[in-house]
């Protein structure tokens, strides 16, 4: 070609356009080639493909009968034969006109639904059954299910066991729990304690009881468990178990076992549970074993932090009774009233103290402090105190020198916390008044309300007691008239903070403004009243510890005939 008198040359033509075909010819290349006809399938159908279904497929005519089958078919169906009637599940279904069906078959859960053949060159009444073997989905359910199963019931299981802290709870707790989902009956044998062993039963009925440790060797497997000699859970007969008091059920499992399992502890078991089944549930399967094992793990961390509990409340207790402040004696011509709230309630400990002690000469000796910190650390160096003083009472009565003594003792050996205190002594005026020497150690100074409402403050100054080698302790003496009232108290009462801002402290004008509201009520009650005073304006908040001691001259000078303490 030219073009302008130019030669033009030929256009390039585009890679790979000479590959494409004409339409005709990719039509003719793309149809596929003739598939030989199977017997007993429609044209068309290929058998080897039919071979690759992860299904039976069996081809049944309008008789009913099977025409073609594919491998799949065999293995479900073993006695299926070409042209003869159908078996089984097949059978059944083909006579119910079911189009589908599901049931289990030789051990294997089958289903089937049916498709009827229609379209070109399929002769009438023709069918295709396909059959899925669903065994293996269906166990795999089954086992999702049972551990769904499981762990619901580690987990409530974990809920009850928590749910208390006292042992005795615990401890039937754990047996209730096992009872029915591992046994029919549970068996709790606690750890040896002095020469017995303790256990409680569930299933049907509930009892307990003991046992003499000496008689586990009739149950070798028990015996074991409880020293720690095994581990793991282990299965015996269950007239091993029986032995010990008849704790099995008369009518035990057609296994005749009972799984022996330990309670696992930090040193020695937590304890021993054995499990024992009915006549009417199997033996213990590995599953079961499992469960039971994770079950005592649980119970185990359950009755040791009851354990622990109960231990922590047992010293609590003990040091309650003797650290809380001592009931006040009765003493005639001088009434008392004390008020004591600690910075943890719930312990009943606190590092105020105080003791009020009747003399031999009809008199009062006293002592009032308040150690540093609270809590049980200073609960437990108040008890120090308090017993130092007690001590130093049998052989000192002057109250600067008792401080000085004591005063020596904590500073002795390493450093110790310090206290303030306020120490002295009562003793009964011919006229019924109050002459009372106090001794002071660094301590606030305590209150005086008069008869006439007025409330003075007694200065006694002094250093902290234990706070240094070389202390300076100061003494004063006071007269209480008839209806008068010393009242000593703690820091904890002026510098508690609540309110209205819920962060402004009590302080010393208003507990002076309340005590002179006190005029004409007796010790005990203006004791009360500070308390109470104090607890609303806390309004259940934080505070430290708080006491109030209350000494008062009676309202009414009292008779020649009153009796006095011999």
């Amino acid at each position: 070609m030219t073009s302008g008198g130019r030669e033009t040359p030929p256009r390039k033509q585009a890679p790979g356009l000479s590959l494409l075909r004409s339409p005709a010819a990719s039509r003719r290349q793309e149809e596929p080639r003739a598939t030989p006809a199977t017997p007993g399938l429609p044209a068309g159908v290929s058998a080897r493909l039919l071979d690759l279904v992860d299904q039976a497929v069996v081809v049944c005519d309008a008789a009913g009968l099977p025409s073609w089958c594919n491998v799949q078919a065999e293995r479900l169906f073993p006695q299926l034969r070409i042209g003869e009637p159908l078996h089984g599940p097949l059978s059944r279904a083909m006579a119910e006109g079911a189009d589908c069906f599901e049931t289990v078959s030789d051990g294997r859960r089958l289903s089937g639904h049916r498709v009827v053949l229609q379209g070109h060159g399929t002769p009438a009444g023709h069918c295709v059954w396909l059959v899925r073997d669903d065994s293996a989905a269906h166990e795999r359910q089954n086992e999702l299910m049972a551990e769904r199963a499981r762990s619901a019931f580690l987990a409530e299981a974990g809920k009850q066991l928590a749910a208390s802290l006292h042992h005795g709870r615990t401890v039937r707790a754990v047996v209730r729990v096992a009872v029915p989902a591992l046994a029919d009956t549970a068996i709790l044998f606690l750890p040896v304690l002095g020469r017995c062993v303790a256990w409680h039963l569930y299933g049907p009925d509930e009892c307990a009881g003991q046992l003499p440790a000496v008689s586990l060797d009739q149950a070798p497997s028990v015996a074991h468990a409880l020293r720690g000699l095994v581990e793991q859970p282990v299965l015996c007969d269950w007239r091993e178990v029986a032995r010990l008091g008849g704790a099995l059920p008369q009518d035990p499992s057609p296994a005749g076992q009972a799984l022996v399992v330990t309670l696992p502890g930090p040193g020695m078991p937590a304890g021993v549970l054995v499990l024992a089944h009915g006549p009417h549930r199997t033996g213990f399967g590995a599953a079961d074993v499992e469960l039971a094992r994770q079950f005592a793990a649980r119970a185990s961390l359950a009755l040791e932090a009851a354990t622990f509990y109960a231990e922590q409340v047992h010293t609590a207790a003990v040091l309650q009774d003797g650290l809380e402040p001592d009931p006040l004696p009765h003493v005639a011509g001088v009434h008392l009233g004390a008020a004591y709230r600690p910075a943890r309630e719930t312990l009943r400990l606190g590092g105020d103290f105080y003791q009020v002690r009747a003399d031999a000469e009809g008199g009062v000796g006293f002592f009032f402090g308040d150690v540093c910190g609270k809590g049980v650390e200073a609960a437990v160096f108040a008890g120090r105190v308090r017993q130092s003083l007690r001590s130093l009472a049998l052989v000192e009565s002057r109250p600067v020198r008792m401080l000085q003594l004591l005063n020596e003792a904590l500073w002795e050996g390493d450093p110790t916390p310090f206290t303030t205190l306020v120490t002295g002594s009562v003793g009964l005026a011919r006229d019924g008044a109050l002459v009372v020497v106090l001794a002071g150690g660094g301590h606030v100074p305590p209150l005086v309300l008069r008869k006439d409402g007025r409330v003075d403050e007694v200065h006694i100054g002094g250093t902290l007691v234990g706070a240094l080698p070389d202390p300076d302790f100061h003494q004063t003496e006071i007269r209480l008239a008839a209806g008068e009232l010393l009242l000593l108290y703690s820091d904890g009462v002026t510098e508690a903070r609540g309110g209205p801002t819920e962060q402004e402290m009590y302080g010393e004008r208003r507990l002076m403004r309340d005590l002179a509201a006190c005029v004409g009520m007796p010790a005990g009650a203006v004791a009360e009243r500070i308390d109470l005073r104090t607890g609303q304006w806390l309004a259940g908040a934080d505070h430290d510890d708080l006491a109030v001691l209350a000494v008062q001259a009676p309202a009414l000078a009292p008779s020649a005939d009153v009796e006095r303490p011999r």
